[in-house]
């Protein structure tokens, strides 16, 4: 008779611990889209808007160059960057920003959304871009 209460509780217990695995699966798939935030590392770009270019791709919706500002370390002395749907854009104070705000002679920081192309100018898709507040 012993054996079949070890048999029940085993079983019983294994059944307990699958549910919370599926229950712990289920929740984690539950949190929905991380919200929109810019990074906590240097940024890969780091300059002053020298021209804004609508985009008419699918996925694109403007071009950015960027210069490198004499005196302020950067990575790229010059950088094409493409602004989609995905992108963050606020100012220093952290307000969120839309991209007609965005103007020549801006002070910009950028953050590259996978792969690159490291040609002169470097350019990429960014996740994330910061206006210096005037």
């Amino acid at each position: 008779m012993n054996n079949y209460f070890e048999k029940h509780s085993l079983i019983r217990l294994l059944y307990t611990n699958c549910f919370a695995f599926v229950a712990l699966i289920l929740i984690s798939g539950c949190r929905g889209d991380e919200p929109k935030r810019i990074p906590d590392t240097m940024p890969d770009v780091y300059g002053a808007i020298t021209e804004v270019v609508a985009d008419t791709d699918d996925r694109a919706k403007a071009v950015v160059m960027v210069r490198a500002i004499e005196g302020v370390e950067a990575k790229f002395p010059e950088a094409s960057i493409t602004i989609d749907d995905e992108t963050l854009i606020e100012d220093s104070r952290g307000e969120e920003l839309t991209l007609a705000q965005l103007r020549e002679g801006q002070e910009i920081q950028a953050w590259f959304e996978g792969d690159i192309m490291e040609s002169m100018p470097v350019q990429g898709y960014v996740k994330a871009v910061r206006i210096k507040a005037p």
